[in-house]
């Protein structure tokens, strides 16, 4: 019995002691749970909506994403959405006894824009924060059948206003008129206009590097064009022209609403550029209509100094009538160039032409043998130097030979035609009539005729160059055919020669004939600002005021 009890406590001592015992089971690692809602999952930009947000086993959270900062572990809060699109907000919480643990939403946030698809605008006011508002369009290229949304941003500031756009406009383009070289795309650009613009001590020159404008459905007025007479340019046409290619100093700029092309325009008046971009040479014809009301046409635009574009009406003070407003410039007469031969228009019996000509061989011509009519040389692709003349001195009534220094002289005594020095005498004035007469300013009964004897052989030429003798005689209808003249200059390199018809920048002059000046602007009603206009410039010629850098190309 001894035994026994001995085994029983060694076997207790052993249960209960501290020696060599297993370790206990540590408590189990916490996880921390995050729920975040917003009461609203899409919202216009401005708009406040409320974060609401709880958490479990958690000691602190914060903020990321659209919103910021340290968080409770529960609770709301109020924010305004102030991005279009997506706005994230995400809260992450922890505690030093558990795992951390996060959510996140997305709100969505719209911009409320004013539909303005055709729309025909109104608003006369020249200060751009009249305007603000956001604004989109739903329109089509016609040619493609692709659908495009445009928008206009327009945001005020102290000074000025700033007019996001993608460069859609707010009207279906590219009809079957047009011709685009390159398809439209959507091209976001910001522009700054000030709220007061003020006119320059001097105007500023429209140049290649600058929008001119942007209207108020986003799209830019470009209104010069990189196109010229330029016959040595590889895609210059039969006449010697190119719709791009030209050098900075091009003299013979195309005017491309004048332009037998029309440079690919659509009904709009508008083309595109090689990087996509949509643009107007002239009447948006859009925007706004021939139905004015108030003091006439809306504001459809703003140039880069700032003025504001008007559509074409203005309200007359004198008439009382809506009319529009008229362009000061005015198509050149004459020919292009300076130097001109003047041809009897009746060929007679040569097909070239009879011009007024020096006796003698062209460089070797003899100013002392006096004139003569001779078989025109322009037919060999230049005018002659024994046969050119300065057109723009005959409108004075000088008939001047530049290649010679000489000037066309009546011969009172002998009743004929001379050259001498250039002395403005009453003997060297001539005057072009209308009907292609030149008299003699001292005695205006008298005419330059053409002899009417059968013509002589010269010494060259394929056919032969015929020769006439030129002389004083009586104005008569019964010489018309000898007595009437025209006037004309020939293509060369850097001349495209022919009668002014408009298709180049120089064959138009400001002449202060209509209402609008040099620009193509007006004050009216106290307000300068430029109009659309019928014939060149259509839009704008030159700033009145200092451009903005944010036009720059």
């Amino acid at each position: 019995m001894k035994s026994v009890a001995l085994s029983l406590c060694l076997l207790v001592i052993t249960a209960c002691g501290g020696g060599g015992g297993s370790a206990p089971e540590p408590d189990p690692i916490q996880t921390i749970s995050v729920s975040l809602s917003a009461s609203s999952l899409e919202v216009e930009v401005g708009t406040a909506i409320t974060l609401t947000w709880s958490s479990s086993n958690a000691q602190s959270c914060t903020a990321s994403g659209n919103w910021s900062g340290t968080k409770t572990t529960s609770g709301n809060e109020e924010v305004i959405i102030n991005n279009s699109g997506s706005n994230i907000y995400n809260l992450s919480c922890s505690s030093s006894s558990a795992t951390s643990g996060s959510a996140s939403v997305q709100v969505n946030g719209v911009i409320s824009r004013i539909n303005i698809s055709n729309t025909i605008f109104s608003n006369r006011s020249s200060d751009c924060s009249d305007y603000v508002e956001n604004y989109e369009s739903e329109v089509r290229d016609l040619t493609r059948a692709i659908d495009f949304e445009g928008y206009v941003d327009i945001e005020v500031e102290d000074q000025s206003c700033n007019l996001l756009s993608d460069n859609i406009p707010n009207h279906d383009f590219n009809d079957s008129s047009a011709n685009f070289r390159t398809n439209a795309a959507e091209k976001d650009r910001l522009f700054v206009i000030s709220r007061s613009p003020q006119q320059a001590s001097q105007n500023t020159e429209i140049s290649g590097q600058t929008w001119d404008a942007v209207m108020l459905n986003g799209v830019v007025a470009d209104v010069k064009s990189g196109g010229c007479y330029y016959p040595s340019e590889p895609r210059a046409d039969a006449d010697g022209n190119t719709e791009a290619g030209c050098p900075q100093n091009a003299e013979w700029r195309l005017v491309p609403l004048e332009y037998s092309t029309k440079f690919g325009a659509d009904i709009h008046n508008a083309h595109v550029q090689p990087d996509g971009t949509y643009h107007y040479h002239g009447n948006p014809n859009a925007m706004f209509d021939d139905n004015p009301t108030g003091n006439g046409s809306p504001v459809i635009g703003f140039a880069a100094d700032g003025f504001p574009i008007y559509g074409s009406y203005i309200l007359d003070s004198i008439s009382g009538a809506y009319r529009k407003a008229l362009s000061g410039y005015t198509l050149k007469e004459g020919t292009r160039g300076s130097i001109v031969e003047i041809y009897l228009l009746d060929p007679l019996e040569d097909s070239r032409n009879f011009c007024i000509d020096i006796v003698g061989s062209k460089e070797n011509a003899d100013t002392q043998r006096g004139l003569q009519a001779h078989t025109c040389y322009s037919y060999q692709g230049e005018i002659s130097v024994d046969q050119g003349f300065d057109k723009n001195l005959i409108s004075g009534y000088e008939f001047f030979m530049p290649s010679f220094e000489v000037c066309m002289t009546f011969d009172s005594t002998a009743n004929d035609l001379a050259l001498s020095v250039c002395n403005g005498s009453d003997l060297q004035k001539f005057t072009f009539l209308t009907n292609g007469n030149i008299v003699v300013n001292s005695d205006p009964s008298l005419c330059v005729t053409v002899d009417q004897n059968d013509a002589r052989e010269g010494g060259g030429g394929n056919p032969v160059h015929l020769i006439r003798d030129l002389k004083i005689e009586e104005c008569q209808e019964s010489l018309s055919i000898y007595q009437s003249w025209g006037i004309r200059s020939i293509k060369t390199n850097t001349n495209p020669g022919g009668e002014y018809s408009g298709i180049y920048e120089e064959d138009w002059e400001w002449t202060d004939s209509g209402d609008l000046d040099e620009c193509n602007g007006m004050t009216y009603e106290n307000q300068y600002g430029y109009y659309v206009t019928d014939d060149y410039p259509f839009i704008i010629n030159c700033f009145k005021g200092n451009v903005d850098s944010s036009f720059q190309k």
